[in-house]
């Protein structure tokens, strides 16, 4: 999976900063002058489509009753947008107003999200950032934007320490330095870059750190498994609660990641990036270990070619993320291995609204909140739950739900997000009090006379273990 990763990267770094995909609607002119122009300008469409990997004009409205409708087209492809929009023009066959269709996502699921951040690739639009729009990332830091007391480990090849997104991100590195290899950089650029701070993209995690160990590697970029093994176990030692591999193999024995896993850290792994990889089978089924796929830009997983079987349990984008690359500069990564620390960023805020998780909940949250893959029908339980959904996950690990139950004595309790009390009653002479961020919702619920009851929001307050 990593070679594979590295040599798609190469081949891809220059289309990604002068080639675009787009979508065109176009109107062809009346039936007279386009039944010419089409046939004198058949060789000229044709070369047209195979210059921006077009698959040719598709008809907006099929079989529509309305004449005028059936004169629209769409015309996708990929390459510079604005010298496509002028060869079609020069055709004389559409009318002059060519309409470029923007990209749509679906509404989000929370009602304020924040404002655009102000990393610099991004508001001078350098920067592809479907990701972040895809798993809806706004809404997950409209919750939390993570805390620099949580350590997403990374374990991975080398990492430029010195860049400016992650010299304020990366507070720990260990590991032997062999030949050098910008995988690592990348990885934890998707992570958590520094988010708006004014330079270069956002990461996932936001406000979360990075400890950092470099997997002793070859020259070609392959390790030894016992070099990945030996990293891992470090991170693990070290107390992290999240560890990311973005290879093809931990290394790891099935009851040493039971071990990992039981005590409190998060293994994100990467499922591969061939279509019948079977990156760690022999551990992905143990409860808090979580093997990543991944989905494009349109929400599919077919086109990226990679991993899927019965061992994937979630996918997140994977396909042109935009992240930190050597040499201080920023570009479009490829691979399972940059959809895995999506999800392990997620994670980082998560904790932050809820400590109490241990990594087998968390997993199940982040089954549970995904959203449909487009086209998951074609792959019948072999992606997984579904698409990563930030929001929906983090939201998930700070609710608080109690459903027909009393409470009773004096409690305290604290929620990341919010409580959803439904059929509650509060126990007699009873003071309970809630604490939570964002929401408290109730039904059917009852207070006696001589008990009290009080709602506090705080915007920084966590789930308690209580």
């Amino acid at each position: 999976m990593k070679r594979a990763f590295i040599l798609i990267i190469l081949l891809t770094f220059n289309s990604f900063l002068f080639a675009q995909d787009f979508a065109l609607k176009l109107k062809l002119q009346s039936n007279e002058k386009t039944k010419s122009n089409l046939i004198n300008n058949h060789e000229k469409m044709n070369s047209i489509n195979q210059r921006y990997k077009s698959s040719g004009l598709e008809a907006c409205y099929p079989n529509a009753k309305t004449p005028e409708l059936l004169l629209y087209y769409n015309f996708r492809g990929n390459g510079k947008k604005n010298e496509a929009i002028q060869e079609l023009n020069n055709l004389g066959t559409f009318e002059p107003e060519i309409v470029d269709e923007e990209r749509v996502y679906p509404n989000s699921s929370c009602e304020n999200p924040l404002p655009p951040v102000n990393d610099t690739w991004i508001i001078q639009h350098w920067a592809n950032n479907y990701a972040l729009e895809l798993i809806e990332a706004n809404c997950a830091w409209d919750i939390s934007k993570g805390s620099s007391n949580i350590f997403i480990g990374i374990a991975d090849s080398d990492f430029e320490i010195t860049h400016d997104d992650l010299k304020n991100q990366i507070t720990s590195i260990g590991g032997p330095i062999s030949a050098h290899n910008s995988h690592g950089t990348w990885v934890a650029g998707v992570a958590s870059a520094e988010t708006n701070n004014n330079t270069g993209v956002a990461g996932i995690g936001y406000n979360s750190k990075i400890a950092a160990y470099r997997i002793y590697h070859e020259s070609d970029g392959s390790a030894f498994a016992p070099n990945i093994r030996s990293s891992i176990w470090s991170l693990y030692q070290a107390g992290r609660p999240i560890i990311n591999v973005s290879w093809t193999s931990t290394g790891l024995d099935a009851l040493a990641a039971q071990e990992i896993t039981q005590n409190g850290t998060v293994l994100v792994l990467a499922a591969g990036n061939i279509p019948n990889a079977t990156n760690h089978s022999t551990i992905a089924n143990i409860p808090g270990v979580i093997n990543v796929s991944s989905v494009d830009m349109n929400n599919q997983h077919g086109p990226t070619g990679h991993a899927h079987n019965q061992w994937v349990d979630i996918c997140a984008p994977g396909v042109n993320v935009t992240t930190t690359f050597t040499n201080n500069t920023y570009g479009g990564g490829w691979g399972t291995s940059i959809a895995a620390p999506l999800v392990s960023g997620t994670i980082a805020l998560m904790l932050e609204v809820n400590p109490c998780l241990t990594p087998s909940e968390i997993e199940q949250l982040i089954k549970q909140s995904t959203d449909p893959i487009a086209d998951a029908a074609s792959f019948n339980g072999l992606l997984g739950a579904g698409r990563l959904n930030a929001y929906k996950a983090v939201k998930a690990a700070g609710t608080r739900t109690y459903t027909n139950t009393i409470l009773s004595g004096t409690q305290n309790l604290f929620a990341g997000f919010g409580f959803n009390l439904t059929g509650v009653s509060i126990g007699s002479s009873s003071n309970i009090n809630l604490n939570a961020r964002k929401e408290v919702i109730i039904n059917t619920f009852e207070v006696p006379l001589g008990s009290t009851f009080s709602i506090n929001m705080i915007s920084n307050v966590q789930t308690n273990c209580q």
